[in-house]
């Protein structure tokens, strides 16, 4: 190699790096240089009737890109990696979802070949966490509250809908009852990623604070919006912080929007 395609080589690989790191601080503005913090990272996120695609894989990929710069902000981070599946055969990006009934079929085995392979290029491990195990959480979580003469603040019960008090939407469906069932609806059941990934990071005590850093589509914005404002009123403590995270397809010029409990 001559010291020309050499020194052009490097240059590009340069710029790369340098696009990279401008394109994910913004996720990373309210992360500590000078204490350890706990970091998850949910990205690629797809839906099983529709197979992992172009946001998948870019949202991934803006993820691993996150924990590495993540990792370089401070020696003591711990940062780990999470890809929600929607496995509920339905849309959720609305409030308004049709569930499966009852005795649908079990959830299939996933193809997540492409995933696997950019999570080996990276040197890193991640979960998987179904919206199906999500969904049947939190209508367990919910089943206490109901069996009260009243719903505690900052949820209400009017006739077969189960409604949460939001301070920043006009009305929040959080789920409805069939029979006596809870069937949650899409931002209780983002409540219930919420809860679930930061239970994770409290196994970090040595970290000061716990970041929760969600790549979403720019269709699901409502939902995600809904679901951290259930989350960070009803069990968010001081310490913690969601990032919500809006891309395109692409992922190539994310929108990070930060919140902690008292934001609402």
């Amino acid at each position: 190699m001559s010291l020309t395609t050499l020194h052009t080589s490097t240059s590009t690989s340069t710029a790369a790096t340098e696009a990279a790191a401008a394109r994910v601080a913004p996720l990373l503005e309210t992360v500590s240089r000078t204490t350890r913090s706990a970091v998850l990272i949910a990205g690629g996120y797809f839906d099983t009737a529709a197979g992992i695609g172009a946001f998948s894989r870019n949202s991934f990929a803006l993820g691993l890109e996150t924990g590495r710069a993540a990792r370089r902000l401070h020696r003591g981070n711990k940062v780990v990696h999470d890809v929600i599946v929607n496995d509920l055969g339905m849309s959720c990006s609305t409030d308004v979802c049709t569930v499966p009934a009852p005795g649908s079929p079990a959830p299939e085995a996933l193809d997540l070949a492409p995933l696997d392979a950019a999570a080996a290029a990276a040197g890193v491990a991640y979960s998987v966490t179904r919206e199906r195990t999500l969904r049947n959480r939190a209508a367990r979580a919910m089943k206490p509250a109901l069996r009260a003469p009243e719903l505690d603040p900052p949820f209400a019960r009017e006739g077969d809908e189960i409604l949460f008090r939001s301070r920043t939407y006009a009305k929040v469906l959080a789920g409805v009852m069939k029979d006596d069932h809870v069937v949650p609806r899409c931002p209780l059941i983002v409540a219930e990623y919420f809860a679930r990934y930061f239970a994770r990071l409290r196994a970090f005590p040595d970290c000061a604070r716990r970041h929760v850093i969600d790549i979403n589509s720019l269709a699901d914005r409502d939902k995600v919006t809904k679901g951290a404002e259930i989350y960070l009123r009803t069990q968010g403590t001081p310490e913690e912080e969601i990032v919500l995270v809006f891309a395109d397809a692409e992922c190539t010029d994310p929108i990070a929007l930060p919140y902690t409990a008292q934001d609402f």
